[in-house]
């Protein structure tokens, strides 16, 4: 069984603002980004019309998900953390001191009317029990906190190292893929 994990395009958004939920519209590249996905997705030879496909419902990920193929299942659960009242809000406007907060205690930290990181991880171990329950390969497009969760949870790495290790490597339009056998991680690759 193979996990394909394939994040959103680029968006409207200025740099180092904390979107996390805000449903956020694809930015003016979309066609282009679009195009070199669906070359990398021939590269690889993976047949999406043969894939089991679900996506987050926010519309940066529903839009790809309907130029890639027609049918498609949509699940809350793999929605990017709730970022509560940092939503919309530049990194430099965040007072240090909560920053800091937060990295310290990366999975119990609870943003002001957001998520945890700990609350976040149970939404997605919550998801991946429902599908690992299939024996086929099953396409995931969402976001890079959601990607870096789930493969979290599947390679049994600690969170805290996936963020620090693979956030950069997930970017727009990138894609991870992790195959199992017997629920168990035999290879991965990373963001490519």
């Amino acid at each position: 069984m193979k996990l394909f994990f394939l994040r959103h395009t680029s968006l409207n958004v200025e740099a180092d603002v904390f979107y996390g939920q805000t449903d956020l519209d694809v930015s003016r590249s979309f066609g282009k980004e679009v195009s070199k996905i669906i070359k990398k997705l021939i590269d690889f030879n993976i047949d999406i019309k043969r894939i089991k496909t679900f996506t987050s419902p926010l519309v940066r990920c529903i839009k790809l998900t309907k130029e890639l193929k027609q049918d498609y299942e949509i699940d809350e659960r793999i929605k990017e953390m709730n970022l509560g009242d940092w939503e919309m809000k530049k990194m430099s406007s965040i007072p240090i001191k909560k920053k800091l907060e937060w990295e310290n205690n990366l999975l119990t930290f609870k943003i002001p009317n957001g998520e945890s990181n700990e609350e976040f991880l149970d939404r997605l171990r919550n998801f991946l029990n429902d599908i690992l329950k299939h024996d086929e390969d099953i396409l995931i497009v969402c976001h890079a906190g959601s990607i870096n969760g789930m493969i979290s949870i599947l390679t049994n790495e600690p969170f805290d190292k996936m963020v620090k290790n693979y956030w950069e490597k997930i970017k727009y339009g990138s894609l991870s893929i992790i195959e199992l056998k017997n629920e168990v991680v035999i290879s991965k690759k990373i963001g490519i």
